[in-house]
């Protein structure tokens, strides 16, 4: 039934793509476009339509104890920790990523240019 929708949507996407291509007046090619723009949005909405019917419906995570203390950060995901691989190889340990760092770069030494400094809220403007 989805098949049947999309073809019929294809189809009018072609048909209202000529009549776009063949307007004589600004109204017809506005009427044009709008209908052309709606249909094109409605078949995209139908290919992920299908492609979730096909992929055997959505896939769900579920997260079942998370402790953050207080200033600390959560990652969801598989994390892996390459100091205890390494160590169980005989390979030098490599330093763990840092996944954000809030704070400003380092000035290139010898640019001219200026940096931009953040305003905090409190502070009162001049």
């Amino acid at each position: 039934m989805l098949a049947a929708q999309m073809a019929a949507t294809h189809a009018a996407i072609m048909r209202f793509s000529r009549y776009l291509a063949e307007a004589e007046s600004v109204e017809q090619r506005d009427s044009a476009e709008r209908t052309l723009n709606k249909l094109m949005r409605t078949f995209v909405t139908q290919v992920e339509a299908l492609k979730r019917y096909r992929m055997g419906g959505e896939q769900t995570v579920t997260v079942q104890q998370v402790n953050v203390s207080e200033g600390g950060q959560a990652i969801v995901g598989n994390v892996t920790q390459g100091q205890q691989d390494a160590v169980s190889n005989h390979i030098p340990p490599q330093p763990l990523a840092i996944s954000h760092d809030p704070t400003l770069p380092m000035p290139i030494i010898g640019n001219n240019e200026c940096v931009p400094v953040p305003a905090t809220r409190n502070a009162k403007r001049k």
